[in-house]
């Protein structure tokens, strides 16, 4: 399968010999979706059909990971694939969603069961931990994404176990209600493992989200999640991921990200649900890989608005009216829409204008796109639904900035994201800080029960998602900077050697253009996710303790030790843009 190159060489771009943007990679235009593939056809997997383990009340609970065939259309071909099997569910895809509760202990033991990769090709045994093994008994590490974990218990990439083997993770869920995820997080083929099908939804409850309608929040059947992601296959069933085509890295396993031609929510190909006159409270998961989701919704009724009541890391302190929502991979949001005002047969959209790469790439297929315009369809019929009031208030305690005049930062950090390309301008990994994961003197070392600012350098010309594992941050602003300037300053010209320049990174300040800006409202909630825009910095506010500083945070255990950050699009994370840092 060839890879469309699109280069985004502006005039004045370059910096020295070299260059200051890279390609970037998006599927290939003669890619074609197996016929027979028609939208809206396969109904939505539920949350009865996608199993379910109740943890509300503690306890323990196993987990298999196995191999497994899966539908994702009638049309189609079984697709070889790997599963989390537990619960109430049979699962062949996926996992089944945990149900934890703020403050019950839960332990989650997860058994390797895995045989033969349904994407061994794609392995690349020039990444970092890759190894021959990976293809027939693979390694894996169970990530709760979003956990308030300890170290041991973080599903560090590094903390693998193989086929045959088992570890049981313990979560104390002392945080507040979210909907968080768990998925692969191996070294090296995190990417594969995650596509192949390993991640599943994990609910936290509490007082202010029990989930039995109490508070005025749609409950089940009215509660759905959607786990959206691209995927793309052979006319046989298989999963097909397109190999390396840049110049200078042809037939490379590893390529720069993956934009799949199908739509999947929930493990089913453009589904419908069938929806009731009422309001529905959906937790949304962009669980792709590498693409980002503008969402919107279309229809022939009232106006397509429609209500974000929480972030990555629990409820917003009031319900945001929104017509669009952007989400990159890895991020969640907690949104409710109402039917209420729909006739009974009126079909709603979900839409996706997002490019790839976002936010440059090209709209259309004979450019080099990669569009998937239409994610899935809501049909309404002419049973009665949910028709409480939306509460005006999501929270008993509202959320507040964790920094204050009384309460200021402890430390003010420059954090780059930096691409490395080879002399030809394709892309061989993407950095932080210009360093490969765990290279020598690289780890950023953090005070316990300290407040700091992070500023996410973002020298790139894509959107990157960056995650912090065991904290609950919060958003400041995003300010224009002088990338160019920047990337020159510290790292030198094109074609950049990794593990130069200063560590860490000089301050962005002599580079910063006009003010800073605040985040919208939808933002101004719990995150563990973040996207970092092309020049731009974020600043985000991260405590690296539950009350760091004095502050009120969403997460109330504390933990010294190593942890990881790294951008979430994960054909970057895999190669190589990752690294540690450590709470002492």
């Amino acid at each position: 399968m060839d890879i469309t190159r699109r280069t985004l060489f502006e005039a004045g771009a370059a910096v020295g010999a070299g260059f200051l943007l890279a390609p970037v990679i998006t599927s290939a235009a003669s890619a074609a979706v197996p016929p027979g593939i028609t939208p809206f056809t396969e109904q939505l997997p539920t949350l009865s059909e996608l199993g379910v383990i109740d943890a509300t009340g503690g306890g323990s609970a196993t987990i298999e990971m196995i191999n497994a065939t899966h539908q994702f259309h009638t049309a189609l071909a079984a697709t070889p694939t790997y599963a989390y099997r537990g619960g109430t569910g049979s699962q062949n895809y996926l996992g089944p969603v945990i149900v934890a509760r703020q403050g019950v202990p839960f332990d989650l033991t997860m058994v390797n069961s895995l045989g033969a990769h349904p994407l061994a090709s794609a392995i690349d045994f020039g990444l970092e931990g890759a190894v021959a093994a990976d293809a027939t008994t693979p390694r894996v590490s169970t990530h709760l994404h979003g956990g308030n974990t300890s170290p041991g218990n973080d599903g560090d990439p590094t903390d693998t176990f193989v086929t045959g083997a088992s570890k049981t993770y313990h979560y104390e869920n002392t945080q507040e209600a979210a909907g968080l995820w768990y998925h692969d997080h191996a070294l090296g083929i995190t990417r594969l493992n995650v596509l192949a099908g390993l991640a599943g939804g994990y609910l936290v409850r509490n007082g202010d989200d029990p989930g039995d309608g109490t508070t005025g929040l749609p409950p089940a059947p009215f509660e759905a999640p959607l786990i959206i992601q691209d995927r793309m296959f052979n006319s046989n069933g298989t999963f097909l991921y397109p190999a390396n085509a840049n110049p200078g890295t042809s037939g490379r396993p590893w390529a720069p990200e993956f934009f799949g031609d199908v739509a999947t929510v929930n493990g089913k190909a453009w589904p419908n649900l069938n929806v009731a006159r009422g309001k529905y409270r959906f937790r949304v998961y962009n669980g792709s890989n590498a693409r980002f989701y503008n969402l919107s919704l279309k229809s022939a009724g009232p106006a397509n608005t429609f209500f974000q009541i929480g972030s990555d890391g629990g409820l917003l302190n009031a319900p945001v009216p929104l017509n669009t929502l952007l989400l990159g991979p890895g991020e969640r949001a907690d949104l409710v829409i109402d039917f209420a005002g729909l006739k009974p047969g009126a079909n709603v959209l979900l839409t996706n204008d997002a490019r790839v790469p976002f936010p440059g790439g090209p709209r259309a297929p004979k450019r080099g796109g990669s569009p998937l315009p239409q994610i899935m369809q809501f049909t309404v019929t002419s049973a009665p639904g949910w028709t409480a009031p939306l509460p005006t208030t999501l929270r008993a305690a509202p959320i507040t900035p964790l920094a204050t005049p009384a309460r200021p930062v402890t430390a003010v950090r420059s954090m780059s994201l930096v691409e490395n390309l080879n002399a030809l301008g394709s892309p061989l990994m993407v950095l932080l800080n210009n360093r490969n994961f765990e290279a020598a003197g690289a780890t950023t070392t953090v005070g316990t029960d300290t407040l700091e600012e992070w500023e996410l350098v973002n020298t790139t010309v894509d959107a990157h998602p960056i995650h912090l594992h065991f904290t609950q941050f919060q958003v400041l602003n995003r300010q224009k900077f002088d990338s160019a300037g920047y990337l020159a300053a510290n790292y030198g010209p094109q074609p950049l050697a990794p593990n130069t320049g200063p560590f860490p990174p000089a301050p962005v300040a002599a580079f910063l253009r006009g003010g800073p800006q605040v985040p919208p409202a939808n933002e101004r909630g719990w995150k563990d996710t973040v996207i970092a825009m092309p020049g731009e910095v974020t600043r985000i506010v991260v405590p690296f303790a539950a009350n760091a500083g004095g502050s009120v945070t969403a997460f109330q255990s504390s933990f010294t030790g190593p942890y990881v950050w790294h951008c979430h699009i994960l054909e970057h994370e895999d190669n190589d843009m990752m690294q540690r840092f450590v709470i002492a």
